[in-house]
């Protein structure tokens, strides 16, 4: 029997659904879709960051706009030859008592519920691998300028204010989206609050800015990681099959072309891509599962 979604969970994906049923042309702005959100308050937030093992991967915080190193309070003790790392977390207190800001990566390996719950959102895609990000943000300092995202983004506030301003849709694009200049972004567009319990359904490539109008903001985005193979995965298969069946010899280069596009277009290729899409799915669901074991150790606990 699989495992009920917590309420603020079931309630974000039947906002979800309807977003992939009729997918907005921008964003879908939910408001109140839960009345009082628990999933992830600041308490849980400073409980995972005292974690002792969590390691600076996990962790970007933000000091004044500026991304600010945790290598100065990085340490580690020698134990029988191996070193285990540790970071003063007094660094990141004095600075979050100074308002920084801070983004707390990967939620869904840290919590099952989340797990469990991004194993539904990826099934609802072709081939998808979403990613859970935490954003604790304070007045004037936010995590992120503005900028696009290079895949659809859904967000939960679960407590405080944040407000979004949304730009002009840009072409989608894999670089050069951050830190856009305010020439760049454009005229705002539109501009919404998020509340506790509202939901946020963005689409990729549209470049929106954050502001904390309250004392702070905490919220979980949602990153809806598109996997179908890319075009340079296309393009290396396509080129290994053009070796062995190249175009004529001293012809212009409109016959490489045509040879190349005609390769792409062959049946047998499309096959293949579909299978290798479907293969890449497979191995979704299993690398879901896996994160859903992190906390898997039960033996220990059956000995008395």
């Amino acid at each position: 029997m699989k495992k009920k979604l917590h309420p603020d969970l079931d309630a974000l994906f039947a906002f979800f659904q309807k977003q992939r049923q009729n997918p907005p042309a921008e964003y879908s702005h939910g408001k109140g879709i839960v009345n009082q959100p628990d999933i992830f308050t600041l308490a849980q937030l400073q409980n995972l960051l005292n974690n002792p093992l969590l390691s600076p991967e996990w962790l970007n915080l933000v000091v004044r706009g500026d991304d600010t190193s945790l290598e100065p309070a990085l340490f580690y003790k020698t134990v029988q030859k191996k070193r285990l790392m540790f970071i003063d977390k007094t660094f990141i207190d004095h600075h979050l008592a100074n308002g920084a800001a801070i983004v707390l990566e990967g939620l869904d390996i840290l919590d099952s519920r989340i797990n469990s719950f991004l194993a539904k959102v990826d099934a609802a895609f072709p081939c998808v691998l979403s990613n859970c990000v935490v954003f604790f943000s304070q007045t004037d300092n936010e995590a992120y300028q503005g900028h696009c995202d290079t895949d659809d983004v859904l967000v939960f506030q679960t407590q405080g204010k944040k407000v979004w301003q949304l730009f002009a849709p840009q072409q989608r694009r894999y670089f050069d989206a951050s830190n856009l200049s305010d020439e760049r972004l454009g005229p705002v567009q539109q501009e919404l609050t998020m509340r506790p319990g509202d939901a946020l359904y963005l689409r990729a490539g549209v470049p929106h800015r954050c502001l904390t109008p309250g004392d702070y903001s905490l919220h979980l985005s949602f990153d809806l990681g598109d996997r179908t193979p890319n075009v340079e995965q296309i393009s290396a298969e396509a080129d290994r099959v053009y070796r062995h069946a190249t175009a004529p010899a001293y012809g212009p280069a409109s016959q490489v072309v045509e040879k190349y596009v005609q390769i792409m277009k062959d049946s047998e290729f499309q096959h293949a891509l579909r299978r290798e899409t479907e293969n890449k799915r497979e191995k979704i669901q299993q690398f879901r599962q896996q994160i859903g074991q992190t906390s898997a150790i039960r033996y220990i606990g059956k000995l008395k």
